[in-house]
């Protein structure tokens, strides 16, 4: 590792000496107990469901021998462990900030209630093609604080997906570039409200170093609604075709993902880049499984993994690229939300609902006030048999669920995998 001693923030330095504890052990835990022992830090990770029985709790007695905790996403700001170690006078910093105060190079963050993902891995893959070294981290899946104890280059662009459960606690990411995809309901369950989930996202802007801060609409009216202000500038301009930005053929020629390519390019020009690498980049770029994928056309139905929809505003997106309604199957998981409004909402996009998970019942229940045909099933593969048996030829039946997975699978990509073997296996009826 080529951290030097002389690198480290003081708030860092002055834990030396004492042990670390982490929060968490699965891979933000890691990167950061893996970084700070690369330091000379010696690092207790504690975790619920450790094999130790030793590492299980935190209480007062432990806050005691700590003077730094780091800790995963996962620990919500109520959590009885970060409560104990506040008590105590702890320093608490997450992951994400310990990793980001060590790294040398620009820092673009990328946060927003939906697009994060693909935002990510495209600008870090058009950096890359551009001849600028960067990397992907944050909650895309690979710590910020795991590409420096990997000693990758710390001067590359960090291109850091985060969100509000990252952002929840975070005081030390500087961002040199903000991107807001958008914003909408979600994680109320979380977050308690609204506007607490909008200021977890805020503060990313508050901490921000560099002058670049770009949004789309729904965060600057939400801004509004919630007295904060935004720059005028930072608004991405939503109306250009895809024919004038020269991505048709792409991910990017129709909409949700078309705003995501608009945010790229507003940064692009902002950092004085050729826009015709942007659209070479684009032309190469290959989204990631289970987002608005086409999976095949079978007797003139055409079906859609959109798995990774865990919101309402994922689900209104995803329903923009289609011009007839729908035939729709979701539910999941509830993550908070007014659902009445959803459906009512959704309602006109749709033909016909097929739920499942444990908001089905109340989604039929709603569905039905408006008197959209709708059915609830046991388990994924009956509902796309049954939403298929309600298809004509030319309709779309489109997974976008707009909850969590967690009820029924490990995942969103387990249940954008069991879409697929569904659809598979309706030969077999």
């Amino acid at each position: 590792m080529s951290v030097g001693t002389a690198e480290l923030p003081e708030w860092l330095s002055s834990c030396a000496g004492s042990p670390v504890a982490i929060f968490g052990r699965a891979s933000s835990g890691q990167a950061a107990s893996n970084l700070l022992e690369g330091l000379g830090y010696e690092c207790h990770v504690f975790d619920e469901r450790s094999d130790d029985a030793r590492w299980r709790s935190f209480d007062a007695k432990e806050a005691e021998l700590h003077k730094l905790v780091v800790c995963s996403p996962g620990f919500a700001a109520d959590h009885p462990w970060l409560q104990a170690a506040k008590a105590a006078g702890c320093k608490i910093v997450p992951e994400l900030d310990l990793g980001a105060s060590l790294w040398k190079g620009p820092i673009v963050v990328i946060t927003g209630t939906n697009g994060k993902t693909t935002l990510t891995e495209f600008l870090t893959s058009a950096f890359n093609s551009a001849g600028m070294e960067a990397y992907a981290c944050g909650n895309i899946g690979r710590p910020i604080s795991s590409l420096i104890a990997d000693d990758y280059n710390r001067e590359a662009i960090a291109v850091c997906e985060v969100s509000s459960f990252q952002a929840e606690l975070t005081n030390h990411v500087h961002a040199d570039y903000l991107l807001w995809t958008n914003f909408d309901e979600d994680h109320l369950d979380r977050h308690g409200s609204l506007k607490t989930y909008f200021e977890c996202k805020y503060s990313l802007a508050e901490l921000q170093r560099g002058s670049v801060f770009l949004f789309d609409q729904s965060v600057l009216d939400f801004g509004a609604e919630f007295g904060k202000t935004l720059p005028e500038s930072g608004l991405v301009d939503s109306s250009l075709k895809s024919e004038e930005l020269g991505v048709c053929g792409t991910i990017f020629e129709s909409l949700p993902e078309r705003y995501t390519y608009l945010i790229a390019r507003s940064l692009w020009l902002r950092m004085g880049l050729e826009e015709d690498e942007l659209i070479e980049a684009a032309n190469n770029f290959q989204k990631s499984p289970h987002r608005m994928e086409l999976i095949e056309n079978r007797d003139g139905v055409s079906y859609w993994d959109d798995s990774k929809s865990t919101n309402f505003h994922s689900v209104f997106g995803a329903l923009e690229r289609f011009e007839n309604p729908v035939v729709w199957i979701g539910g999941g998981k509830r993550k908070g939300g007014d659902l009445q409004r959803f459906v009512a909402r959704l309602t006109p996009s749709l033909s016909s609902a097929h739920l499942i998970g444990e908001t089905a019942s109340e989604l039929a229940a709603a569905f039905t006030e408006h008197e959209l045909p709708v059915r609830v099933y046991p388990d994924l593969e009956s509902a796309v048999a049954g939403a298929t048996d309600q298809a004509q030829s030319g309709t779309n039946i489109l997974l976008s669920p707009g909850f969590a997975s967690l009820d029924m699978f490990d995942g969103y990509s387990q249940r954008g995998e069991a879409f697929r073997r569904a659809i598979s296996h309706l030969s077999d009826l």
